[in-house]
């Protein structure tokens, strides 16, 4: 059997502080955009839907972004019904470059079909750049719905 607690001795001095948490407010842009009507070559019109308030990611103008220097992640999907038998294709251009990897494609079959092109991908920014999105169809002008967002990692 235990006898009685004894009293608390003076505190300690206090140890080193460990390594700084993550920030928990993510970095992030939203752009949409419903039944925009697309010629067959063109940049994708971007209209804010959520901006990032931090400004890292930013419109230039209604067709492309600027970045400033880090890690994003970029996720578009875009659905169009095509009026004729063609393809659409969308290719991220980033600094004047395009980025195939990073495009998307879809072909009809037959007229009045719902295409859908979509896709995430990671891209590390190493100074300010400019993104926009090139928008092709041999399908003729298109009617297009478009979800876009970006956004940065916090990473050290």
């Amino acid at each position: 059997m235990a006898g009685p607690q004894g009293l608390r001795g003076d505190t300690g001095a206090r140890g080193p502080a460990g390594p700084a948490g993550y920030p928990q407010n993510s970095i992030f842009a939203s752009f949409s955009g419903q039944e925009l009507i697309l010629p067959e070559n063109t940049s994708l019109p971007l209209k804010i839907d959520i901006p990032d308030i931090t400004e890292n990611i930013s419109l230039c103008d209604d067709n492309s972004v600027s970045l400033t220097p880090g890690c994003y992640a970029v996720y578009y999907y875009i659905s169009t019904i095509v009026k004729r038998h063609g393809s659409i294709k969308l290719t991220p251009i980033l600094n004047g470059c395009a980025h195939m990897t990073y495009s998307a494609y879809a072909e009809s079959v037959k007229r009045k079909e719902m295409l859908v092109v979509s896709r995430y991908f990671v891209v590390e920014i190493p100074c300010e750049s400019t993104l926009f999105f090139a928008w092709d169809s041999s399908a003729g002008p298109c009617e297009i719905n478009m979800n876009l967002s970006i956004e940065k990692f916090g990473r050290q």
